[in-house]
Parts: structure tokens; C-alpha cells; sequence
């Protein structure tokens, strides 16, 4: 994921990536919304409350990786690797969307977990070497989640056309 940049150019496509959802997900016929976007898959309001969801995780996971370098003594994590169905990676049960919400419920839930992501990435030290396993990617860095978040969210853009 070395392409997804630096730690500021990593941010700044962040910025970019998240107009371009919002964009999408504003501008879109009600209907679309709600409607899965093939059979078996997720609506795109689900897609965007499973992008928040990860962002929040992603966040969670900076400032561990910040405490620990900090000197924090704190527990461990069990690591549960991501499971794949038909080649593609399924999201693990804690980031999977519940569906139900409204529009503005979704945005609302894309601006805090945003909020919390930026707010963690301020406060953490992109050189930091301490590495927090990825259920896809294996250990990262904090770098390496950003990367990870912006991947991410790009690829559900792409998705949702």
C-alpha cells in the first residue's frame, strides 16, 4: 500500500475520497439508497455505514498503537484473521452494517467516525514502528491503517459508482 502515500498525502485523499462519498450518497436517487446493489449484497446506505464503522475501528487502533508507544502496559487483542468467501474479503462481524439507518443517520455516523479518525491521526507519530495486526494486510503501522482506511473507503467509492 506504499501508493497510498505519505502520512499527509495519505490525509488529504482521505479528504477527497470522503467529498466524493458524500457527494454520492447526497446526491442519489432515494430509491438507490435502499436497494442492494446486486443480489446478497449490502444498499449503499449499509456500504457507507460499514465504511464509518471501519473508520471508528481504524481510529480505535491508532490510539492503541499511540499508548503502547507511550509505554502503556494494556492487554492484548486476540487477533482474528479475515475470512474470505468467492475470493473476496468478507468484513469481520464488529464492522458489519446493521442496516435500518436514514441518510442523515449514515452521514452523521461518517462525520463522528471521521472526526474520531482525524482527531487519533493528529495525535499519532507516523514514524511509529509498533504494528497492530490487520485481519487482511497482517501488521501494520500507524501509517499502515491510514493507508488501510484510505484503501478502503476508495474501494467502496468505486463500488457504488
Amino acid at each position: 500500500m506504499e501508493d497510498y502515500g505519505t502520512w499527509e498525502e495519505a490525509l488529504r485523499r482521505l479528504e477527497e475520497s470522503r467529498k466524493a462519498l458524500l457527494l454520492r450518497l447526497r446526491g442519489a436517487d432515494p430509491s438507490w439508497l435502499t436497494t442492494p446493489l446486486r443480489e446478497g449484497a449490502w444498499t449503499p446506505l449499509m456500504v457507507a455505514e460499514h465504511v464509518a464503522l471501519v473508520e471508528d475501528s481504524t481510529a480505535r487502533v491508532l490510539r492503541r498503537l499511540r499508548r503502547v508507544a507511550a509505554g502503556e502496559n494494556l492487554p492484548p487483542v486476540p487477533f482474528v484473521p479475515g475470512e474470505f468467501k468467492e475470493g473476496k474479503p468478507q468484513a469481520p462481524e464488529p464492522v458489519q452494517p446493521k442496516g435500518g439507518l436514514s441518510l442523515e443517520e449514515v452521514l452523521a455516523l461518517l462525520e463522528r467516525a471521521r472526526g474520531f479518525l482525524l482527531e487519533e491521526a493528529q495525535r499519532a507519530d507516523p514514524d511509529n514502528p509498533a504494528t497492530f495486526p490487520h485481519p487482511f494486510f497482517g501488521p501494520l503501522t500507524a501509517l499502515g491503517w491510514l493507508r488501510a482506511a484510505l484503501y478502503h473507503e476508495e474501494h467502496h467509492l468505486k463500488a457504488l459508482g
